[in-house]
């Protein structure tokens, strides 16, 4: 899928797909490779998740007792598929300052495995950065 980055400098707004950001709330901006550590990180939070809700829906009478050890297994492995298949190489990301209690924090706003989008992920980094001053 293709991703659009457009920053709209008369609005103040940063638009990617079909997001918007305002500019005066970005701190920062960053383009990131992924390595395989995050990739294993995403993996292992995604089967853990996975494994988490199948485990939830086992009744407690039940809960260690036949298939219902296997079955947990077997949703952490596909969970961690998914998320391998899933996993992208590039992520754009901005630091953000929301307007409730979060604060400031890095949100990813865009990703892709594609290295052209990369590319623009790239140019579209230095131009904010020039913008944000």
């Amino acid at each position: 899928m293709a991703c659009s980055v457009l920053i709209d400098k008369s609005e103040g707004k940063l638009k990617i797909n079909s997001d918007s950001y305002d500019l005066n709330r970005i701190s920062d901006v960053q383009v990131k490779v992924l390595t395989w550590k995050d990739k294993l990180i995403n993996m292992l939070l995604f089967g853990l998740i996975t494994s988490s809700i199948l485990f939830y829906f086992i009744p407690t009478e039940a809960q260690g007792k036949g298939m219902t050890l296997f079955l947990p297994a077997v949703a952490f492995l596909a969970g961690m598929v998914m998320a391998m298949v899933t996993s992208a190489k590039y992520v754009f990301r901005l630091e953000f300052k929301h307007a409730d209690e979060t604060g400031v924090q890095w949100i990813t706003a865009a990703k892709s495995k594609n290295a052209r989008e990369y590319e623009i992920f790239k140019l579209k980094e230095v131009e904010l950065k020039q913008i944000l001053g």
